[in-house]
């Protein structure tokens, strides 16, 4: 039982672009509908190299691909939430099972999951203790180690009918290290990202306890040692990416946001500057009190597209005939630093 595979856990010149920090407003909140993608067909390259200024592509995928689409709700909206005092938002894709989190200032951690897991009716797995998903703010280089616990009991007759109940526990450590930053381009988009190494060891074992006589007695035991990489961005909720592996320890699962994420540069905190109107737009669009150096306008496979640019005495004037309706991106460089924007064009 996988259980952190059913976890969830911007474009870069090579001296140009700065490095992202992650912090909780990057996170999912109540109310956000995150669409997402997976590929578990394809035969991927590697997670790619480690350290500053990285490229990723990961966009040769197969025809075979399937969509998740995750909803966040209340705690209080759910059937078991009661179960996860310190959670303060679930996320589901099935409006049958939930995930539990605890978002603050300073980190993001997951209380458990609810839902029928093994098909014997709904389990309540409450992490004991927690396990920390993001400590904020996250920046390359930073690490981290946490530990969690699983200890859950359901009938055993549906199983065997020999047995009153079965238990599954686990104890886990997790090493979590942000190894790298840079570009990732995946079939939606391209991103400005920090990427993450987390390393998970852990025991499982099994009991089961027979109708006669009532002792628990050890079925199994299993220890592994399991890989994965995940890539997170500005706005992104979840990971923008994340890769898993097979038991052979080779790239099997590939999993993608649908969401644009928020581009940055050198400053964050210059986004506010742009001002783009009309937004959503039909032909044109004019960049508001804003000359920059230069402009280029990117779909959301990463791909530059020619526009018509005119320098007006209230900005700078863009024509979008040519394009098609759809999700775009514009970006500017002003003073060595470069900035994206996602416009509309309806």
């Amino acid at each position: 039982m996988k259980l952190l595979l059913l976890l969830p856990i911007v474009f870069m010149s090579p001296l140009l672009w700065g490095q992202i920090s992650i912090d909780q407003t990057d996170m999912p909140s109540v109310g956000d509908y995150i669409p997402r993608k997976s590929d578990t067909m394809t035969v991927l390259p590697g997670p790619g190299g480690s350290g500053p200024n990285q490229t990723w592509n990961f966009t040769a995928l197969s025809n075979y691909v399937i969509t998740e689409n995750t909803t966040v709700v209340s705690v209080a909206s759910t059937p078991n939430g009661n179960q996860f005092g310190s959670s303060n938002i679930a996320m589901t894709n099935d409006n049958a099972s939930y995930l539990y989190f605890n978002k603050n200032p300073q980190s993001f951690s997951t209380q458990g999951i609810s839902g029928d897991l093994l098909g014997t009716g709904v389990i309540n797995a409450v992490f004991n203790p927690d396990l920390t998903l993001h400590q904020f703010p996250r920046t390359f280089g930073s690490s981290f180690s946490d530990t969690y616990g699983i200890n859950v009991t359901v009938p055993g007759q549906a199983i065997n009918p020999l047995i009153s109940q079965i238990q599954f526990k686990r104890t886990s450590l997790v090493h979590d290290t942000t190894d790298a930053w840079g570009q990732l381009t995946t079939p939606h988009g391209t991103y400005d990202v920090l990427r993450i190494h987390t390393m998970e060891v852990l025991s499982d074992s099994i009991w089961a306890q027979p109708l006669f006589p009532p002792t628990w007695t050890l079925v199994s035991t299993s220890t592994d040692t399991t890989h994965s990489y995940s890539w997170v961005g500005k706005g992104g909720k979840l990971a923008i990416a994340e890769m898993s592996f097979d038991t052979l320890g080779l790239p099997k699962i590939f999993k993608w946001t649908e969401l644009p994420g928020i581009g940055v540069g050198l400053e964050e905190t210059s986004l506010s500057k742009i001002s783009i109107y009309p937004n959503p737009c039909s032909n044109q669009v004019c960049i508001q009190n804003f000359n920059p150096e230069e402009i280029s306008v990117f779909n959301l496979y990463g791909q530059k597209v020619a526009v018509e640019k005119m320098a007006m005495p209230s900005g700078t004037l863009l024509t979008l005939e040519a394009l098609v309706k759809g999700v775009y991106f514009i970006e500017t460089t002003k003073d060595q630093v470069k900035q994206k924007t996602q416009i509309i064009k309806e």
